[in-house]
């Protein structure tokens, strides 16, 4: 069996039987080149709303706690003209009390999300595609739950109530929009955007999924990028581009070229911001094209560009000096009492990671998908650390709860590395989409070009190729099958591995060595087997909603893929691909059974064939929860929780993608220590 090598501080906990001793010598069979590096980013402007960016105003709403979430006040229309509701605010005391900066609010602002109202969907069918072929009752009736769950979802911007002056801080989507998470979700987010038109498309409502597509390339238009979320004050931020993957997602399923055609200009742009504003020249030695990977030989010195995380800023930042916080921070307006917080204590905080916010750290960090809602031992002191990605922050004491797998291992292994720099991480997954786009940009180039390939589509094929090699170089470990970031700094893999460096398979499919293929579908397969609820994105009980023992169905889409690629690759011919067949369809199977499971323990009901599992939850319809936990053996946790049906769609759009995906390997889920109350069955 190959070696893991840094996976997850190489986790012998897959198996018990390899010694510290043996791992720490893994660790050592391959080391990457060392990287010199020149930006190429150009500065980006913070946005500088008066009310919902920056400001005095903005500063003392939060910083005061009117309200429980920070995201409420910056979600609230105001009832007078903007300069107005600025003066009235310079009226009140200086150090105005919370009670009276809560009667400003309230006399000065509507509440949040009044200017989105709920809409029926025009496309609505009651029979929706994806069902067709299972024969399954219970998933039959599963799949027709989360279906109807789109009808409650269906968003519109309604502004027509403000006055001359007045505004709100919700971008001015033109088509409806799918509410994409819990309560504080009033407005459409990019990431989440990928999952729920998997979702939508399946459901059969193409027109609902061309329309928020719409939204999309409508804010790259106006900004030149999608911003993270469709709020002003996520404005000067974005998330891993997937606007080309759903484009060309869109495509395959209605053969829509005149909207490709009226798209491709819009994808260039925003992959174009990504080169502006997010790129980095690489210079290092490899070994030449057509070399033995791993192998001493003559070597070359090449330069190519990479992209990373991170804007660089400009504009006035927050000086949270006073009291001992990190002078010249970027806030988050959404989270701004927690990143002040936070500010504040980065240097004594008491859990595994705390770090500081010079320089837009945090902007970074949210950009980059690393959940940056921070959790609190208690109100004064505030940790956060890597969740989508390694980012490897700043080392602390060590904590590790009993049930954590990690817990009787030694200090030394799980070591990260001393310095949170973001900005100078090569983030695998960020470069594998990049990879998707410009294959998909020169794909559909070609498309609308009579079938042939052009100067510029052949360019954005160089640079997709010169991508595909830099990741190889700098991020794939030949010894272990597997990719890990890069540090450019520190010229090192990054110590903390994330299952999110799987992406490269699922994008890179053919373009990759086989016998790496071959140890990288081992070792999904072998991560399946330790944690059949769900793959955690690391094994770090970081406290973050990302991390152990915290399961996020999108980072279960993309083991799908990759290791569906990976068994594509190889082939029946190949010893790892008989050894490991069906490692996909096995991720995807513990995928539904742990949405169901939840579903049914929080209300879902199926009329004739599944009796509710318990009266007293109160929801009648299920939840899809939009995060899941694992017990320290693996295996899923279920709620009876309720609170937030439908809460997540991201888990809504994949759980159907994957009842049409795997609709003839699917079975009746199977729930841990719970018995499905069937109709007619005791």
């Amino acid at each position: 069996m190959k070696p893991f090598g840094q996976l997850w501080t190489l986790a012998a906990v897959f198996w018990t039987a390899r010694t510290v001793a043996t791992v720490a010598a893994e660790e050592q069979l391959f080391t990457p080149p060392s990287a010199s590096v020149q930006s190429l980013r150009l500065p980006q402007k913070r946005c500088d709303h008066p009310i919902y960016c920056d400001g005095p105003l903005l500063r003392a709403v939060q910083l005061a706690g009117v309200f429980d979430s920070d995201k409420t006040f910056v979600d609230m229309p105001t009832r007078k003209p903007v300069d107005k509701v600025v003066d009235e605010f310079h009226k009140l005391p200086l150090n105005a009390s919370r009670a009276q900066l809560s009667q400003f609010v309230e006399e000065n602002f509507y509440p949040a999300g009044s200017d989105v109202v709920e809409v029926e969907l025009e496309d609505w069918n009651d029979n929706p595609p994806f069902l067709k072929g299972i024969t399954d009752p219970v998933l039959r009736g599963y799949g027709m739950s989360l279906h109807n769950q789109w009808k409650t979802l269906g968003r519109k911007r309604n502004t027509s109530f403000l006055c001359a002056g007045c505004e709100s801080s919700l971008l001015p989507v033109k088509n409806t929009f799918i509410a994409s998470g819990d309560n504080s979700s009033r407005e459409f987010r990019y990431w989440n955007t990928y999952y729920i038109e998997i979702g939508l498309l399946k459901s059969g409502l193409f027109k609902t999924a061309k329309g928020i597509l719409q939204n999309l390339l409508d804010a790259v238009s106006e900004y030149g990028f999608v911003p993270t979320g469709g709020r002003i004050y996520y404005t000067d931020r974005t998330e891993p581009p997937l606007l080309a993957l759903m484009v060309k997602t869109y495509f395959e399923a209605t053969n829509d070229l005149d909207f490709v055609h009226r798209a491709l200009p819009l994808l260039k742009k925003e992959h174009a911001f990504w080169d502006e504003h997010r790129s980095v020249n690489v210079t290092y030695t490899r070994k030449p094209a057509g070399a033995s990977l791993g192998k001493r030989g003559d070597l070359e010195v090449v330069t190519t560009k990479t992209t990373t995380y991170g804007p660089d800023l400009f504009s006035t930042a927050i000086d949270t000096s006073n009291g001992g916080g990190a002078s010249g921070s970027y806030l988050r307006p959404e989270s701004y009492s927690s990143d002040y917080a936070l500010s504040k204590t980065a240097e004594s905080g008491p859990q595994l990671f705390a770090t500081a916010l010079s320089n837009g750290a945090l902007y970074a960090a949210s950009e980059a998908g690393t959940v940056p809602s921070v959790q609190y031992a208690n109100r004064s002191v505030a940790t956060v650390g890597p969740s989508l990605f390694s980012t490897a922050l700043r080392r602390r004491s060590l904590q590790i709860p009993s049930d954590n797998p990690f817990a009787a291992f030694s200090q030394k292994q799980l070591n990260v590395l001393s310095v949170a720099n973001i900005n100078n991480t090569v983030a695998v997954n960020l470069n594998s989409i990049l990879y998707q786009v410009e294959t998909i940009i020169a794909d559909f180039a070609k498309a609308l070009n009579n079938n042939t390939e052009s100067a510029e589509c052949l360019g954005y094929r160089r640079r997709a190729e010169s991508r595909r090699q830099m990741l190889i170089d700098l991020t794939y470990n030949p010894d272990t099958g597997l990719f890990a970031d890069y540090h450019l700094e520190s010229g090192k893999h990054a110590d903390v591995w994330s299952i999110n460096s799987l992406w490269a398979y699922w994008a890179l499919g053919d373009n990759l060595p086989a016998d790496g293929t071959a140890r990288a579908l081992e070792n999904i397969a072998e991560l399946h087997k330790r944690f059949p609820g769900g793959l955690p994105n690391t094994l770090y009980n970081t406290t973050l909603s990302w991390d152990y023992p915290h399961i996020k169905p999108p980072l279960q889409h993309m083991a799908i893929r990759s290791a569906d690629n990976s068994e594509k690759k190889l082939g029946d011919g190949h010893g790892s691909y008989m050894a490991y067949k069906g490692t996909a369809a096995k991720i995807a199977q513990s995928t539904i059974d742990t949405a169901f499971c939840n579903w049914y323990t929080t209300g879902g009901t199926i009329p004739g064939v599944l009796n509710s599992y318990s009266d007293s939850t109160g929801n009648s319809s299920g939840a899809s929860l939009g995060t899941y936990d694992i017990d320290s053996g693996g295996n899923e946790i279920t709620t009876t929780d309720s609170s937030s049906p439908g809460g997540y769609t991201w888990t809504t759009g994949i759980t159907i993608w994957l009842l049409d995906q795997y609709k003839t390997q699917a079975r009746m889920p199977s729930c841990p220590n719970i018995k499905l109350n069937l109709v007619g069955k005791t």
